[in-house]
């Protein structure tokens, strides 16, 4: 008896270090497509809605040195280690080699702005 204790105790304490993967929803207030100015780069400019800022910056906080990954649409657009949290009011992605999988910065803004916004999560979350 006292193994199987000591089994459940074990299994019981490797619980909490499990992977706990968490998404959240963001509202963009505007989204558009441009080039940077420097590189020529295509990009897509996001503002976002007050509650959404706030989102950002709360789940950002606890996953600095982390990986995290930004979707529309089920279309990863961004995958990266915070430096530090995401606290302010806009932000800017850059297109990949291949675009943003494959779609324009101009059909991603348009389709962030139509079909409702992001998703932010952490990177092990699967899509």
């Amino acid at each position: 008896m006292p193994l199987m204790r000591h089994l459940i105790l074990a299994a019981a304490l490797a619980m909490p270090l499990a992977a706990h993967a968490e998404s959240v929803a963001l509202q963009a207030q505007r989204a558009t497509a441009s080039a940077d100015p420097h590189t020529g780069a295509r990009v897509v400019d996001i503002e976002l809605k007050p509650d959404s800022r706030k989102a950002l910056a709360d789940f950002t906080r606890d996953r600095v040195g982390k990986r995290i990954q930004l979707r529309s649409n089920g279309i990863l657009l961004s995958s990266a280690t915070l430096k530090s949290p995401l606290e302010g009011d806009s932000f800017r992605i850059t297109a990949g080699e291949h675009g943003f999988g494959g779609k324009s910065a101009e059909e991603i803004a348009q389709g962030i702005m139509q079909d409702g916004g992001l998703t932010i999560d952490d990177e092990n979350v699967a899509k």
